[in-house]
């Protein structure tokens, strides 16, 4: 099929057309101070969205070195907590503790082996540590995502370096305490850290790093069924290492899945609904205007789609960067506004 690229009966996904395969340019248009720690430091970010001021959101970051960094929408450093060697981190609104709703993150705690859990505070935006972590029993504690059931329960998925398993926890308040249940375990088969659960379609999608892109249930009833979005060598020619998990919400269950493709330095791009049709890949490449360079090797990444202001109108995605340049500065963050994305990839800003 001329302009097509078709792939074998081996494994087969269809035929996708050849400038959908196309990689396509994007620059960041904030970028972080470089965390205080070198080598392998930044790894893994998430957004909070303010919804009384969209414009006084925030971007918590992780320095598996240290523990946690809250940043502005101009990138600025608003807060350090060390707490240990944070792995990945990612927040839900709307438990209530106390009588309140809150908002809580959660993060993989390499250092003791736990899930450490703090309180996000909107009038000040600062994070404080709950006082109490959640136990793993794993050797390693890795990947962490959290979902928020429509029945308006809270969970937190982490897994196990090295060899695939996951665990979910049942969040809830008991008065002033926060109670962690394990609710589920199941195994994806050999490393994976990257994850991300959609709240309103009940998604939960996995990076298993060496072999493919799985989407499961993320219901605690959800056991081990699970259907392959893509794989390396696959549909969209992903290259090993598969790693950070994002999703992009728009209109009436549609929308985008991202994927940190590390071992290429690029980032995948799905459709949120339906089967989770391959939609195109991009790089991020150096502002010479601005002076921000482009991204390589990244580990985590995290996306809204709600508005934060004239720079980020369609919402704002957040990339870890592994190399930084100039070389010798530690690792940072980069911000990119989703309409760029959007506009690189010819699609839809509504999605």
């Amino acid at each position: 099929y001329q302009g097509c690229l078709c792939l074998t009966l081996m494994a087969v996904v269809g035929c996708v057309p050849m400038e959908s395969r196309a990689l396509r340019q994007v620059s960041a248009v904030v970028e972080t101070p470089p965390v205080e720690t070198a080598g392998d430091a930044a790894d893994d970010p998430a957004i909070w969205v303010n919804p009384l001021d969209p414009l006084q959101s925030l971007v918590i970051g992780t320095d598996k070195q240290r523990g946690l960094h809250v940043y502005d929408l101009e990138g600025r450093l608003l807060q350090t907590l060390p707490g240990g060697r944070m792995n990945n981190v990612d927040l839900r609104d709307g438990l209530v503790v106390n009588g309140h709703a809150v908002v809580l993150v959660a993060a993989s705690n390499r250092s003791d082996q736990s899930i450490a859990l703090y309180l996000l505070d909107p009038a000040t935006r600062l994070l404080t540590p709950v006082g109490q972590s959640v136990p793993t029993g794993f050797a390693d504690p890795y990947g962490l995502c959290m979902y928020a059931s429509p029945d308006g329960g809270h969970y937190i998925f982490v897994n196990d370096s090295g060899n695939g398993r996951f665990r979910q926890w049942r969040i809830r308040a008991d008065g002033a305490e926060i109670v962690a249940e394990m609710v589920r375990e199941f195994l994806v088969g050999s490393q994976a850290e990257g994850c991300a659960a959609d709240d309103e379609t009940g998604a939960l999608y996995v990076a298993e790093e060496d072999h493919g892109f799985w989407r499961y249930r993320a219901a605690a009833d959800g056991g081990d069924e699970r259907r392959e979005i893509d794989r390396v060598g696959g549909r969209s020619g992903l290259v090993a290492d598969l790693e950070g998990v994002a999703i992009w919400h728009g209109r009436d269950g549609r929308g985008y899945v991202l994927l940190s493709n590390q071992g290429a330095n690029r980032y995948t791009v799905y459709r949120r609904e339906g089967d989770n049709a391959f939609v195109g890949q991009f790089q991020i490449i150096d502002d010479a205007a601005r002076g921000i360079d482009g991204t390589s090797e990244t580990d985590g990444l995290a996306v809204t789609s709600r508005p934060l202001g004239p720079r980020f109108p369609d919402g704002m995605l957040v990339v870890q960067d592994g190399s930084n340049l100039p070389r010798g500065q530690q690792q940072n963050f980069k911000f990119l506004s989703w309409r760029d994305v959007a506009r690189a990839l010819g699609i839809a800003d509504a999605g």
